[in-house]
């Protein structure tokens, strides 16, 4: 991915040639996150957002290159929507108020998970910069620490997906039991019914995730 200063983001210091632009980057991201909102991400065409507009989609070439970019802006703008309060420290809470956000986002924004954008826009490296904030007390060192976002960022579209499709908070543990077969071992596991109250409430399956991960990131 490349830095928002050389692409994208940079495009309104040297607009292309022909008249005065009629619209904003944020004006555009914004018609793009209402549509994919209300209808998915696959509604999302440089026609239709062009139609929203009230304009041609040959005019949004003035502004963006393609759908890609489209994409781009839509991720950036949801990202405005953190807020960051200012770090304690304490890894594990840092970390919890930041995945608790972005689980909330993406149930807001259902199309989120989906979305695979070419590059990163300044609200997306705030959130980077943020996350990486967080775990910076653990000592790690810069592959380690994106590793850690990477994955928790993953347990966090993989649980807001599931929990949208309908999932029990069983299922969202990954609490499966095994069909009859050979399968001693998932047996054994699941012969004496869960009595974890985690097991019954989403909030803490999610919790425990995001510190099981932690375990394995953060050095002990």
């Amino acid at each position: 991915m490349t830095h928002p200063g050389t692409t994208l983001w940079s495009r309104g210091d040297a607009p292309k040639p022909g008249p005065r632009p009629a619209y904003t980057l944020d004006q555009l991201a914004e018609t793009c996150v209402r549509r994919a909102d209300a209808n998915g991400l696959r509604a999302v065409s440089m026609r239709g957002v062009a139609e929203d507009l009230g304009t041609a989609a040959a005019s949004l070439y003035r502004y963006v290159d393609g759908k890609d970019d489209l994409i781009a802006l839509m991720v950036d703008r949801v990202a405005a929507e953190y807020d960051y309060p200012e770090l304690t420290g304490d890894v594990r809470a840092d970390v919890l108020a930041l995945a608790d956000q972005s689980r909330t986002l993406h149930h807001r924004h259902p199309w989120l998970g989906q979305a695979r954008p070419a590059s990163l826009g300044p609200n997306s490296f705030r959130y980077l910069d943020q996350m990486a904030g967080a775990l910076a007390p653990s000592g790690l060192g810069s592959t380690a620490t994106m590793m850690g976002v990477a994955l928790l960022s993953g347990w966090v579209i993989t649980f807001a997906a599931q929990e949208s499709a309908g999932l029990a908070a069983a299922d969202l543990g990954g609490a499966v039991a095994p069909p009859p077969g050979d399968y001693p071992h998932l047996a054994a596991l699941f012969a004496t019914p869960a009595t974890d109250s985690a097991l019954r409430d989403n909030d803490a399956v999610f919790h425990a995730g995001i510190e099981a991960l932690l375990f394995g990131i953060v050095p002990g």
